[in-house]
């Protein structure tokens, strides 16, 4: 057994391969620059965890794994390196554990996570035992990582990996593809590639290597056509495609359709998480685990007890008979599509939204306001930086731009600091309403500051 030892340990998917090594009887330390709940954690369970990274932390390492946004000029890699130490990054962990069975993997620019928590519903209700990477916690399993003793192997890929290009396996599943994770100035830096060009280009290599391809075949994403050709590939869709749904019934927090693979109607499957993407997302599951040889009972089951992957439609509970509900929505597409459904739920929404990243955010700044339409109200926080410096546009000038733009659309909006917001909030929150708290960043907490008793002491 091996010693590995993970820089940037407090990251979601990273801290699931530290559990998973420890239960595969490696001894397992990690270091990150920030204290979390997540490094609280693992040092409950018993991983070393420092705050901070250093090359005293080096002794007796066998493998030391870096995240992808630790550069390559941090004393700890550089000294790792220096000492003869492999140095690997995350996806070459990922690669290793799925080369132990039968794997399954899924990426695209969104709905990865939430199709790779419907895959590992459905294998679980199965019993096939599998173990699972997926980069949130999902409530079936109490965490983001699950060791099983099955053949299948399911992971969470990360597109903006650019190492994902190399990973083979049994199925690659394509959700969708945009620009995203790509350097706004074609400069190389962490979790970016430098064009949208090589990143088609990772995910034509993705696909190539994989035995069986599942991708979404809808028109808007021809582009995944294009890059699949050649492939063994099955294709899913809404309303077409080797997989798709018909009959068709959203509900305010769920629904229902009928499933119909290779032109036979197989039978009826139910959501309990709303919206026409998350119908998306069970369909290149239920594709996927279909290939896979799974019965159609199975791909019921899974689904119908699939109620969310944490930060996913998350229900944090309620303010004054108001709902509160979080969601990682990050880009424009994700925004747009969690917000249609929050429609569909009849509440009228306050999104209160927290940017993430200033490349993401200095591109998408108009479709984050486009997106925004949709709300009856929307709070703009600033940008969460996710480490990355201002561009052009610093926090202020691009939330006010969304405001400015919400405003001359009629719709009631503003750019206020958390403690505000908070205020706000807990004194204006009335039953009818659905409060979404939304952002890859810490917006999350804000959501569960205003679910608890905490916001109504700071209201009054």
């Amino acid at each position: 057994m091996k010693h590995y030892h993970l820089m940037g340990i407090g990251g979601i998917g990273m801290s699931g391969l530290a559990r998973i090594l420890r239960q595969d009887g490696h001894s397992v330390s990690g270091c990150d620059r920030e204290v979390s709940e997540l490094t609280q954690k693992l040092k409950r369970e018993g991983i070393r965890v420092w705050q901070g990274h250093g090359p005293e932390h080096l002794e007796g390492v066998d493998v030391l794994v870096a995240s992808t946004a630790i550069p390559e000029s941090e004393p700890e890699l550089v000294q790792a390196r220096t000492l003869g130490i492999p140095v690997w990054r995350r996806i070459q962990v990922v690669a290793e554990i799925l080369r132990g069975g039968y794997s399954l993997g899924v990426t695209g620019s969104h709905g990865k996570t939430s199709t790779t928590a419907m895959l590992a519903s459905i294998f679980l209700a199965a019993g096939t035992d599998p173990t699972v990477l997926l980069g949130a916690e999902l409530r079936l399993m109490g965490d983001s990582a699950r060791v099983g003793q099955g053949p299948y192997r399911i992971a969470e890929v990360d597109e903006s990996d650019p190492l994902f290009r190399f990973l083979e396996l049994d199925i690659a599943v394509l959700t969708n593809l945009e620009a995203d994770h790509v350097s706004p100035d074609g400069q190389p830096r962490p979790n970016y590639h430098p064009s949208f060009a090589a990143l088609q280009e990772a995910v034509q290599s993705f696909a190539g290597r994989a035995k069986q391809v599942v991708y979404n075949g809808e028109a808007r994403w021809q582009l995944l056509q294009e890059l699949t050709q050649g492939c063994p590939r099955t294709s899913f869709g809404l309303h077409s495609g080797d997989c798709h749904a018909v009959k068709v019934e959203l509900r305010p927090f769920g629904s229902q359709f009928e499933l119909v693979w290779r032109g036979q109607v197989l039978g009826t499957v139910e959501l309990q998480v709303p919206g026409e993407h998350n119908i998306r997302n069970a369909l290149a599951a239920a594709a996927a685990a279909l290939l896979a040889g799974l019965p159609f009972s199975a791909i019921q089951q899974g689904l119908a007890q699939y109620s969310g992957a944490r930060r996913r439609f998350e229900r944090l509970g309620q303010l004054n008979g108001a709902l509160i509900v979080d969601d990682y929505a990050h880009n424009a597409t994700k925004l747009q599509a969690l917000l249609q459904a929050a429609r569909h739920t009849g509440l009228r929404v306050r999104a209160v939204f927290q940017p993430h990243r200033f490349g993401r955010s200095e591109q998408e700044w108009p479709l984050y306001a486009q997106a925004l339409e949709l709300a009856d109200e929307a709070l703009i926080l600033d940008v969460y930086s996710a480490g990355e410096a201002p561009l052009r546009l610093t926090s202020a000038q691009i939330a006010q731009r969304i405001v400015e733009h919400l405003k001359a659309k009629g719709r009631p909006a503003c750019y206020q600091g958390w403690e505000e917001t908070l205020i706000y909030l807990s004194q204006s929150a009335q039953p009818g309403e659905l409060i979404l708290t939304i952002g890859a960043g810490n917006v999350y907490k804000l959501g569960r500051l205003l679910a608890s008793q905490e916001a109504k002491e700071v209201a009054g």
